[in-house]
């Protein structure tokens, strides 16, 4: 287990931390957070590029506050592949073994295991310039792994990389998650985190502000700086008050009033809907949900998934609904629409 305790860096503008995580052996953690949050930092703390101020790093029980790079038992990828120009690719996926000072020997079998598993056999004579994007990620990824790392840092790794060629990257990456490897994830894209991360934890000016699932990430952000950086569009601040002979809430968001589940004691705050619960139909219809409100359609999206319909209904509110919905609906912009949802799809935060 690597163990961070109350990691600080104090920068003139930017102080990080102090930052407290355990990360399991064979987990893949995702550390998500926009430009400028500290994630970085944080991975070059952890990988001993930077010196920490204060608090401690132990992995397995080692301390390694107080360890050169060099000695730690971790691999890093840069968010761009920073290979040396000079070297064919077998010399920059070897530097590290001569770096260690292994047998040349030795060094054939590791690189042409790893360049054999990583689809560069055919470029081991070539150099970086002729190398694509892709092909240059997976070298330096090849030449992370050629010490074989207990733990493999990752900044931004998908970053400026097309989507076949993101597709190919995660591809190793998911395999090296099934050989068992312990990999710490750095991003700010909140699908490569539902997309890898056993855990997640979200940074926000050099402070954790919430860890977990991604699923608990998205359906119970902490505060709508998370919602955002989740991908929630639907957040709205709101003053409640409690409907009679009920247990639920209206929520006054000015122009609309929504019926969600509240504490007792709450009196304002913010309601996060989900996108995905919302149902769209033309004519009113018979159901359980508490929320029923009438716009006009302002705009179609479409998205990986999916077509994300954006309505005007007093307030902005975004929904996602299957291509097989729209082909049924018909959905045009400028149409009225019907749009429901339950009160278990309105989250509540208090302020």
């Amino acid at each position: 287990m690597l163990e961070i305790d109350r990691i600080s860096k104090h920068f003139k503008g930017f102080d990080l931390g102090p930052v407290s995580l355990s990360i399991r052996e064979g987990d893949h953690f995702v550390l998500l957070g926009p430009s400028g949050s500290g994630k970085s930092l944080l991975l070059e703390l952890i990988a001993g590029f930077q010196e920490a101020d204060s608090g401690s790093l132990k992995f397995r029980g080692k301390d390694l506050q107080f360890s050169p790079a060099h000695k730690r038992p971790f691999g890093f990828v840069f968010q761009k592949p920073a290979l040396f120009p000079h070297l064919s690719i077998y010399d920059n996926i070897a530097y590290p073994l001569r770096l260690k000072g292994l047998p040349k020997r030795e060094h054939k079998a590791i690189v042409n295991g790893l360049t054999e598993w990583m689809h560069l056999s055919h470029l081991t004579h070539e150099f970086p310039a002729r190398l694509s994007g892709g092909e240059a990620q997976r070298v330096s990824l090849a030449r992370a792994l050629a010490m074989k790392p207990a733990i493999l840092l990752l900044d931004e790794p998908l970053s400026g990389l097309d989507v076949q060629l993101k597709d190919e990257l995660r591809k190793y990456l998911h395999g090296l998650t099934k050989q068992g490897m312990t990999l710490i994830h750095v991003t700010h894209d909140f699908e490569e985190a539902v997309r890898f991360a056993d855990q997640a934890a979200v940074i926000q000016d050099g402070k954790i502000i919430q860890k977990g699932l991604p699923a608990e990430l998205y359906n119970h952000p902490a505060n709508t700086f998370v919602a955002n950086l989740c991908g929630h569009k639907n957040y709205f601040k709101v003053k409640l008050s409690p409907i009679p002979d009920s247990d639920l809430f209206a929520g006054n968001a000015g122009e609309v009033i929504f019926r969600l589940y509240a504490p007792a004691d709450a009196s304002k705050g913010v309601v996060i809907i989900d996108e995905q619960q919302i149902i769209l139909h033309r004519e009113p219809q018979i159901s359980s949900a508490q929320n029923c409100l009438k716009g006009s359609i302002t705009g179609i999206v479409p998205l990986q998934r999916g077509v994300q319909v954006e309505l005007q209904v007093g307030v902005p509110l975004f929904c996602h609904i299957t291509n097989h919905s729209l082909s049924l609906l018909q959905l045009r912009v400028g149409e009225q629409i019907m749009a429901s949802f339950k009160a278990s799809a309105i989250s509540f935060l208090e302020q």
